[in-house]
């Protein structure tokens, strides 16, 4: 009895109810997918722009003001490029249409159906081009279904940059709120705590977006050598698939290859789109995040691996992507609090 009453005093314990206080309100949260996605995104909106806003404060400015001329330059670079970038957008909006009509498709898929079977030649011209049609309209449902969601997905998004405003506004008094409430002797532990979360997130947020602008770059750069059309904008999506761990660099490939199917009207653009995605994947891997991330990450291979996995039969797509950061933030937690309950002499064993 008395060693069950020491365990329940001991460090381990505290530990354990530390982390448990962490990671329970994030899974619970999780199960509210649009709430969970909005939060999500206005955090890590917060930690970008959090150092350009406390920049201009630190310059004597009000805080309200800092985040206000903060969000006016990213609404206007957003307009600007906007109105830049929309007669573009609409050339090749109309040029995809026109490349994906009816009669342009049905004589593509006949031209194809007959490539393939003179190749194949124990494969019937009629059955490929009947398999391709079907599997062209189902592809076409999906992206319908696909893009409707977005659509959807879009509008609730309307209410990130109200939050993101207030977190940046409000992030420090919220800070100091929190850690007040604490109890004294859990004070400096608490702190540490969170400034190590915010440490980790921030470096781990700020490295995604620049690996995904590199690996999107370099996509562009060998599509437009490739000869296929559209390459900035193909190279945009590879970028940002990117995130996805694993699954994600051959998701971004799937409308590459479709484009060049209709550019060219064969497959001759498969081999080398797979040697493109796989190339630059080893480059991403064996430099991109090496040098962007350094040592942020402290995971082997395997626990990723098998962190990913739980991410994405829990949450999907979205579960994949925010595994990681959730994982960083569960185990600086348990890591910390140890430290701290024995550094700090809080608690003893």
């Amino acid at each position: 009895m008395k060693e069950e009453k020491n365990f329940f005093r001991s460090r381990q314990w505290k530990v354990f109810l530390v982390t448990m206080a962490i990671a329970l309100p994030i899974f619970v949260l999780s199960t509210f997918e649009d709430l969970f996605l909005i939060l999500v995104i206005s955090f890590a909106l917060t930690f970008i722009l959090r150092p350009v806003v406390d920049y201009i404060e630190n310059l004597g400015a009000a805080r309200w003001f800092a985040v206000t001329l903060v969000f006016v330059g990213l609404g206007s670079i957003t307009v600007l490029g906007a109105v830049l970038l929309f007669p573009v957008i609409s050339t090749q909006v109309g040029q995809i249409t026109a490349a994906f009509s009816k009669e342009h498709l049905t004589i593509m898929l006949n031209d194809l159906s007959a490539q393939i079977s003179t190749q194949i030649p124990f494969l019937k011209s009629e059955a490929i081009r009947d398999q391709l049609n079907n599997t062209l309209v189902s592809f076409g449902n999906t992206a319908g279904e696909t893009l409707s969601g977005l659509l959807g997905t879009v509008a609730i998004l309307a209410l990130v940059p109200f939050i993101t405003f207030f977190l940046l506004s409000d992030y420090y008094s919220m800070q100091k709120s929190f850690v007040q409430n604490m109890p004294n002797k859990y004070f400096e532990m608490t702190l540490n705590i969170m400034n190590k979360i915010e440490d980790q997130l921030s470096k781990y947020i700020r490295g995604t977006v620049i690996e995904s602008i590199i690996v999107g770059i370099i996509y562009a750069i060998i599509y437009f050598f490739l000869g296929i059309n559209y390459a900035t904008v193909l190279g945009l999506i590879g970028g940002f698939t990117n995130v996805i761990p694993f699954a994600g660099p051959f998701i971004g490939a799937v409308p590459t290859l479709l484009m060049t199917i209709v550019q060219f009207g064969d497959l001759r653009m498969l081999l080398p789109i797979v040697i493109a995605t796989i190339a630059v994947q080893q480059v991403d891997q064996m430099f991109i995040q090496p040098s962007v991330f350094s040592k942020i990450m402290d995971i082997s291979p395997l626990v990723m691996f098998l962190v990913i996995l739980i991410g994405n039969e829990t949450l999907g797509v979205m579960g994949m992507v925010l595994a990681v950061p959730i994982y960083t933030v569960i185990l600086v937690t348990a890591k910390e609090t140890n430290w701290g309950l024995k550094n700090y002499k809080i608690t003893q064993v």
